[in-house]
């Protein structure tokens, strides 16, 4: 088995400008390669992954030609995605606050979950005067406004 996660960064569509001969040269080569993959009787699986799919030049789409979608989370995963990375940290989260984050969320991927939980964690640490005294135990618990703020920036 072959995996290349973020294939979307080497095989994006081909452009006549914009793009370095070398750039042109390293897809054509990894698209001989793979074309290959699998045809000499031995068992050879390449999967690619790519969160960008309509970004993939079309003659990788046809030499990759089974295409497996998953979805976004639904509320339930993301709802405990939060609980597992916010378990790390002192946090004060209701059930109230649960359902408004499954709500605030809605369309989010695991990464842009992460992304916001890490900001919302920050959220205690970015009110200390000196952090170089802080102590674990000296945090306030991470809150709902914490994760209010962080979803702002996203």
């Amino acid at each position: 088995m072959i995996f290349f996660d973020e294939i979307d960064s080497m095989l994006t569509k081909r452009q006549s400008s914009g793009e370095n001969e070398a750039a042109r040269r390293l897809k054509t080569e990894f698209l001989v390669q793979v074309d290959g993959c699998g045809n000499d009787g031995g068992q050879v699986l390449v999967i690619g992954a790519t969160n960008r799919p309509f970004d993939l030049d079309e003659a990788a789409l046809r030499r990759l030609t089974k295409r497996i979608y998953i979805d976004l989370p639904d509320g339930e995963a993301r709802v405990g995605a939060i609980l597992k990375l916010v378990n790390q940290v002192n946090s004060k989260l209701s059930e109230k606050d649960l359902k408004e984050l499954k709500t605030l969320t809605k369309g989010y991927s695991f990464a842009d979950i992460n992304a916001v939980t890490k900001d919302a964690a920050m959220g205690p640490i970015r009110e200390l005067k000196q952090i170089h005294n802080a102590t674990k135990e000296s945090l306030r618990a991470v809150n709902i406004q914490d994760f209010r703020d962080a979803l702002k920036k996203f």
